[in-house]
């Protein structure tokens, strides 16, 4: 196993070379484990991963975890399996959306034996429904889940098939926080950001049912607030910033959160800090944090496909991961996540 410094991402960012899966184990893996703690993001390149195994090894960092299915669970007052049982036998228990976002989802996801993954691809069936999420071409930066106070912290995307001639970029934001005037420091970290979904904002091409989805995961109840400066599950300080759903600085008017909006962009939207891995080949495998960077992704390439687990890491530090160092959020999160372990039932959650 190699490793080697991404350029650009400030401090942060690895290459893995030379991985093997089919001899890899937990040690080996464990390592790399803490390397995206440390890191932010990791990219091993050109793996011999059969698609259908990704979901056993991620898992060994922590469970997966998803808004929706906790959202659909609270709303109609079950469990996921009988979610998904009463879709596919009784689908007139749900509402006309949530028909819609859960045929959505099922066409989106692929069924292997050890489990279900998620497409993220523009690759559309023969009657034009999308069979992965977000359209072809460009996704803006964003981090997943990024106006819900227990938004996933680590995210896994397998870039499977005709990837060449795209790129998935990376943003970090931690040495922008440092490198600020102590006094806007301050500032940043008593910073609350309101979170306001933003149509086309992500993914200027989706189709409605993609826009459906997207709302549900990023941004599924407008005006919340929610910290600028929090922590990454390795400890790492920097800002929660998914610029395209914060719409507002709490205390301030639009125009003048435009105006601070716009002076961060200018000094943390900089090559130090971002890095965007243009695709040599297929197998790539990108594991990234989700609390304190962004991720984006340029260029159209047709039938592109990628696999995506949105995860806990709480396999690798042991503890609780609490990103928030304010009250009343640091409190409402500890009691949201005792929730969200109880009704999606994942077992071994450290709270």
């Amino acid at each position: 196993m190699q490793i080697s410094k991404i350029p650009g991402l400030g401090r942060f960012g690895v290459f893995v070379d030379d991985v093997d899966f089919t001899t890899m184990n937990d040690d080996q893996w464990n390592e790399i484990g803490n390397l995206y703690l440390k890191e932010l993001v990791v990219i091993i390149r050109n793996v011999n991963l059969p698609a259908e195994d990704m979901q056993q090894w991620i898992r060994k960092f922590g469970p997966n975890r998803d808004i929706i299915k906790y959202n659909m669970c609270k709303k109609y007052n079950t469990n996921y399996r009988d979610i998904i049982r009463n879709s596919q036998e009784n689908p007139d228990f749900f509402d006309d959306d949530d028909k819609l976002m859960l045929k959505t989802l099922g066409s989106m996801q692929e069924k292997t034996d050890k489990g279900m993954l998620m497409r993220v691809s523009g690759q559309r069936d023969d009657r034009g429904k999308p069979l992965g999420m977000f359209a072809e071409g460009e996704l803006l930066w964003h981090s997943n889940e990024a106006g819900t106070l227990t938004f996933t912290p680590g995210v896994a995307l397998y870039a499977y098939e005709n990837v060449v001639g795209s790129s998935t970029g990376f943003l970090t934001t931690t040495d922008y926080y440092e490198n600020v005037s102590e006094s806007f420091r301050s500032e940043l970290d008593e910073m609350v950001l309101i979170h306001t979904y933003q149509k086309g904002a992500i993914n200027p091409g989706h189709l409605e049912e993609q826009e459906l989805i997207t709302q549900k995961v990023f941004c599924p109840v407008d005006n919340i607030e929610i910290p600028m400066v929090i922590q990454s599950p390795g400890g790492i300080k920097g800002l929660h910033y998914s610029v395209n759903t914060v719409s507002q600085i709490k205390g301030m008017t639009i125009d003048e959160s435009r105006k601070v909006f716009e002076e961060i962009n200018r000094n943390l939207f900089v090559d130090e800090y971002l890095y965007d891995h243009w695709y040599k080949n297929d197998k790539d495998l990108l594991l990234f944090d989700n609390s304190i960077a962004l991720h984006r992704r340029l260029g159209d390439v047709k039938n592109r496909l990628c696999y995506r687990i949105q995860h806990d890491l709480n396999n690798l530090h042991n503890n609780f991961y609490e990103p928030f160092f304010q009250d009343p959020w640091k409190t409402e999160h500890r009691n949201l996540m005792k929730d969200f372990v109880d009704v999606l039932e994942l077992k071994g959650y450290h709270i």
